[in-house]
């Protein structure tokens, strides 16, 4: 009996059940549909008057309309009226506060509000929004003191406040940590919580990292880069057994890892046996562990650089089979590189070993060298390397085919030939082999790298002429090829950004075409459309590395070289300046010092308007300094010491305010120098080259005149005497007779 009433009960809230839900999709979807409920719509009405909406992105929220039908808005499935999804992201508001009228939609689950130019301060009213489970307020203008309201939202589950300015928000951890339903929570460029994801990233963070960390148990990711923060790592770190991703790059963190006593040891690292990221460059961290110590993770990204890592080589990484990302530039190595490691370098897809004392050869291999796969990186710059780099080069072809990526060999001791095995790295994109002992002549095959885009070649021995093949690399946007020992014509192509072959043997005229460099010709081209970059993984990282004699000084650019327009051909054997060089409107500098160039400064160099440097020293130009010169308002280094210029300085605020030695060892006169002599002070300073020829023209005219005046008026009056047929001579002998007589004494 018992039994047949339980089925009954159980058939009747069934068909109750359904009863209901056919109710309720027949109000959703029949006739009788009413939209959103009028408090809502209305909430959203005052909303629109509250911001700026220059695209008119907002054009559907108007009137008594269903503003479940709005953009950016979604009501609920089973009520069809409440407001629970709101996306207001990618807008542009244009600096307004956030406004807090969006208090009062408290049916709300979702809301989107990032990258959509709010500013200012986030207003605590959002703590109304007790139902809510998504809530994105990322963006770089938004700050906030307090999160005393987010405890409110007991129902959240996402939180991201990335690229957020939380310098004063002392309280963010404890309220996050109070959240039972926090799933993910992005404070990135800063913490991602992911079950808890902290991401606190570039939000201005300082002061110290505490033991509080520990509570979060099931923190997966913990990215706090780019902040402030300083101290010692807590031991706490050691207890999140659940990390995966640890981030702490670009902070002033310093002490042991974690620290204890001062001293270190590898237990601390004993709980992280899921970690597969780390990251913690640019600090002063050390990190010392047993050498025969074996990690409990298996990393596949590890950034160090910056941090203490030496003297010897990290034996421990032999243990890691599956990184692909190894930055340990700059960690005070001082050691070589072991054959183990060499074995493993195909696994690398970013391998990063600068700024350090690394010393030795790379070895002859019996087999062909895999290194680096395609879309990889290879930095071995700055270290004591020596040797020959013919078995990187040349050994591996197969391998090397598909490499995209680029190859740092800069300031080492490798010496001996470049080897002509380039045709095996047409992907490359960037090749810096300067400042080594590198002798003999450049090979053709350099001109194979058609996807190259900084060629850095400075500071070796290298000998011979420029091959012509290296037109062939059209996206060449960095050329640098100075000081070593190049001879014959520069070339009709050069680097359209920067091109320096300074400190060498070439000889010529300039090729009239330099004109065809269209990044210099362009005043005001895009600098970022020509930056040079390799891509990886969907972020964009700028390699460039040069040096170059600009403003009376060798500067070295590493991190703002797709914003620097040169041209620097010093030190050569170079004559003829072209005028074509003057529609280089974008060029930022210009070297012609130490050549032979004779002839006149271009007249129209007042066109170069975006010109700081500029410097035709140690020549042998002549003429005048053009008045267009004073034009130059960009200029504030100029050099024309040392060649036959002559005539008055013309007057400009820049020129002016040069020093003097720039224009010393020439004839020329005018502030800076001293003034001019009287008879050049009373020329008018504005008459051009032009002019003083108009003005030959006519003193030639009025010598003409003179003579021609001359001999018309002698004849005549002298005609009329000599046309007298009888007497006439008569009559002239009496005339100079008297003219004699009234002469005498």
């Amino acid at each position: 009996m018992k039994s047949t009433m339980s089925v009954f009960v159980a058939l009747f809230f069934l068909e109750l059940f359904t009863l209901a839900n056919m109710v309720n999709l027949s109000f959703c979807t029949g006739y009788s549909y009413v939209g959103c409920i009028d408090s809502e719509r209305e909430a959203l009405l005052k909303l629109k008057q509250d911001l700026i909406d220059p695209s008119n992105r907002l054009a559907s929220w108007v009137g008594d309309g269903d503003c479940c039908k709005w953009a950016g808005v979604i009501c609920s499935d089973l009520t069809c009226y409440h407001l629970i999804h709101l996306d207001l992201s990618g807008n542009n508001f244009q600096g307004i506060q956030i406004p807090k009228c969006l208090g009062s939609l408290k049916n709300l689950r979702y809301l989107n509000l990032t990258a959509a130019r709010f500013a200012g301060k986030i207003p605590h009213q959002l703590g109304n929004l007790s139902n809510l489970q998504y809530l994105d307020l990322s963006d770089i203008k938004l700050h906030v003191d307090k999160f005393s309201w987010l405890s409110g939202l007991s129902l959240l589950e996402h939180l991201d406040l990335s690229r957020m300015n939380l310098s004063k928000a002392s309280d963010l951890l404890p309220v996050a940590n109070s959240l039972p339903s926090l799933k993910t929570s992005h404070m990135s460029n800063w913490v991602k919580i992911y079950h808890k994801v902290t991401g606190l990233g570039g939000c201005h963070i300082s002061g110290h990292l505490t033991n509080q960390l520990g509570q979060f148990k099931c923190l997966h990711t913990l990215e706090l880069r780019d902040n402030s923060l300083s101290g010692p790592l807590p031991p706490a770190l050691g207890e999140l057994s659940s990390m995966t991703k640890l981030d702490l790059f670009s902070n002033t963190l310093k002490g042991a890892i974690p620290m204890l006593n001062g001293t270190i040891s590898e237990i601390h690292f004993v709980n992280l046996t899921k970690l597969t990221s780390f990251s913690i460059s640019e600090n002063s961290l050390i990190l010392q562990v047993n050498p025969n110590w074996v990690p409990p993770f298996q990393l596949d990204t590890l950034h160090l650089r910056s941090c203490h890592l030496g003297p010897h080589f990290p034996s421990w990484l032999h243990s890691q089979k599956h990184l692909s990302v190894l930055d340990i530039s700059n960690t005070r190595i001082s050691d070589t590189i072991p054959r183990w490691f060499w074995n493993s370098i195909s696994l690398y897809e970013s391998l990063n070993l600068s700024s350090n004392q690394i010393y030795g050869e790379i070895p002859n291999f019996d087999h062909p060298l895999p290194l680096v796969p395609s879309h990889g990186v290879l930095d071995l710059s700055n270290n004591a390397w020596s040797g020959s780099i013919f078995h990187l080069i040349c050994k591996g072809e197969n391998e090397l085919a598909n490499i995209d990526g680029y190859l740092k060999l800069s300031k080492n001791y490798f010496s001996g030939d470049i080897r002509d095995c380039w045709v095996n790295w047409p992907n490359l994109v960037v090749l810096n082999l300067g400042n080594n002992f590198f002798s003999g002549s450049l090979p053709i095959s350099i001109g194979n790298l058609s996807c190259l885009q900084l060629l850095n070649l400075r500071n070796n021995r290298i000998v011979g002429i420029i091959p012509v093949s290296i037109q062939n690399c059209l996206n060449l946007n960095v050329l640098d090829m100075g000081e070593n020992e190049f001879v014959g014509d520069i070339p009709a192509w050069m680097g359209e950004r920067f091109s320096d072959v300074a400190h060498n043997s070439l000889s010529g005229i300039i090729p009239r075409c330099i004109n065809n460099f269209t990044a210099m010709a362009a005043a005001n081209s895009s600098d970022q459309d020509n930056a040079i970059s390799y891509i990886r993984g969907g972020a964009s990282d700028v390699f460039e590395d040069a040096s170059v004699v600009t403003k009376g000084f060798m500067v070295e650019y590493n991190t703002i070289l797709n914003l620097v327009k040169i041209i620097d051909i010093s030190n050569n054997n170079f004559s003829g300046v072209p005028k074509e060089l003057t529609n280089l409107m974008g060029l930022q500098s210009l070297n012609f010092s130490h050549n032979f160039f004779t002839g006149k400064i271009p007249e129209n160099i007042g066109n170069m308007r975006s010109i700081e440097s500029l410097d035709f020293s140690m020549n042998q130009l002549s003429g005048k300094v053009p008045q267009s010169m004073s034009s130059l308002s960009f200029l504030n280094h100029l050099n024309l010491s040392y060649n036959n210029l002559t005539g008055k300085i013309p007057s400009s605020t820049q020129l002016q305010s040069m020093d003097a030695s720039s224009f010393a060892g020439n004839n020329l006169c005018g502030a800076p120098l001293p003034n001019c002599p009287e008879k050049n002070a009373l020329v008018p300073e504005d008459r051009n080259e032009n002019g003083n020829e108009d003005e030959d023209e006519v003193d030639w005219l009025l010598y003409v005149s003179m003579a021609l005046g001359f001999v018309l008026g002698f004849w005549c009056f002298m005609g009329p005497l000599l046309s007298i047929e009888d007497g006439g001579t008569n009559t002239v002998t009496s005339w100079m007779a008297a003219s004699i007589d009234l002469v005498a004494p």
